[in-house]
């Protein structure tokens, strides 16, 4: 602790707390994690943590000798604490570090850590970070393929579904999925009856758009109103988002909009939630650098399961969670269901790193 927090008495002006810690008192409450690099028999870093009365982690302090900086050890400590404490049933881990310690402040956002706040405290400025901790199960892949109702047996979609359709099974060809130039190319995956899309595809007609869904009532319901308004920069794909995620370049699209998609209540189904681990995977690799995935929801529970698997993202930053509509919202007929039953949904801004 000497060493690792001795090169900061300078930059504060005085020693910074760690460094007179009773570790006595830490020994007896909280719990102590120590790294040693091979060919060592002796410490070359440590971090002192614990589970707060209301459930949720703290880290007290993380100290890594100064020799052994810049291989990883931070890193390596903090995520054990996590993965320690998540164990336990924690949702959310804490800590602070202090103002004029600049190389934290690049270290605890780049772990998916967020500013939530500065304040003075014994005469020393310090910053708290938050990070929300994935349960256990969102480091499980999700499962493959289509859950719910489908097309029904032996119906055939609308022949003009066909002028819209998009063929996975034919190479990418940006110049031939639409016929004029768009200047950028998002996707909308389970767009129900239609609505956002085609707004969207009125006032934003230079963009090309890729309807999924896999409902037959919807995408019908949908593919009269495109042909109505005459929009040309839509395209269509009745079935599952990850097969036309994969048939894509990567970084082809600018965003994507995932808008109140099935919850999947029971915790048995969890693994079929679109947001997972492996779906941010995919949705990485079709998003370019700077774009961004907007997701609704009026779920509770499959909100703060969004927040939490993109802090344990490395592709993904939460930019928005707000109460407050998208610009250019029109709203669609499940937000109204939502307002309806009395839920208020959030709606959230995944941008890509």
């Amino acid at each position: 602790m000497e060493a690792a927090f001795g090169v900061y008495v300078e930059v504060i002006g005085r020693r910074p707390q760690p460094m007179d810690k009773d570790f006595a008192a830490a020994l007896a409450t909280q719990s102590i994690l120590v790294c040693e690099m091979a060919g060592e028999d002796r410490p070359c870093g440590c971090i002192l943590f614990e589970r707060l009365d209301d459930g949720n982690g703290f880290i007290d302090t993380v100290a890594v000798r100064p020799d052994a900086q810049g291989k990883g050890i931070g890193p390596a400590l903090i995520a054990a604490a996590e993965d320690h404490v998540r164990r336990q049933g924690a949702t959310m881990m804490t800590l602070y570090t202090n103002a004029k310690m600049a190389r934290n402040l690049t270290l605890y956002p780049s772990l998916g850590y967020r500013e939530v706040g500065r304040g003075w405290d014994r005469g020393y400025e310090r910053v708290r970070y938050e990070k929300p901790l994935a349960p256990p199960i969102a480091v499980k892949r999700t499962v493959e393929g289509l859950h719910g109702r489908r097309r029904v047996h032996g119906h055939k979609a609308d022949p003009t579904y066909d002028r819209f359709a998009i063929d996975p099974e034919t190479p990418f060809d940006a110049a031939a999925l639409f016929a004029r130039p768009m200047s950028a190319l998002r996707m909308e995956i389970g767009f129900g009856g239609g609505e956002h899309l085609l707004h969207h595809a009125s006032i934003a007609p230079d963009i090309g758009l890729i309807g999924i869904e896999p409902f037959e009532s919807g995408m019908m319901k949908a593919i009269r109103a495109i042909d109505r308004e005459g929009a040309d920069n839509v395209r269509l794909y009745m079935g599952d988002a990850r097969r036309i995620l994969e048939w894509l370049p990567q970084a082809a699209l600018d965003r994507v909009d995932i808008l109140y998609p099935d919850p999947w209540p029971k915790r048995k189904h969890w693994k079929r939630r679109f947001i997972s681990i492996d779906g941010l995977d995919r949705l990485a690799r079709a998003v370019r650098p700077g774009g961004t995935v907007r997701f609704a929801s009026d779920i509770p529970s499959y909100v703060t399961w969004t927040r939490a698997h993109v802090a344990a993202h490395p592709d993904f930053d939460l930019e928005r969670d707000s109460v407050d509509a998208y610009p250019d919202w029109p709203g669609t007929r499940y937000e109204a269901k939502a307002f309806r039953e009395g839920r208020t949904p959030r709606y959230l801004v995944l941008a890509r790193r």
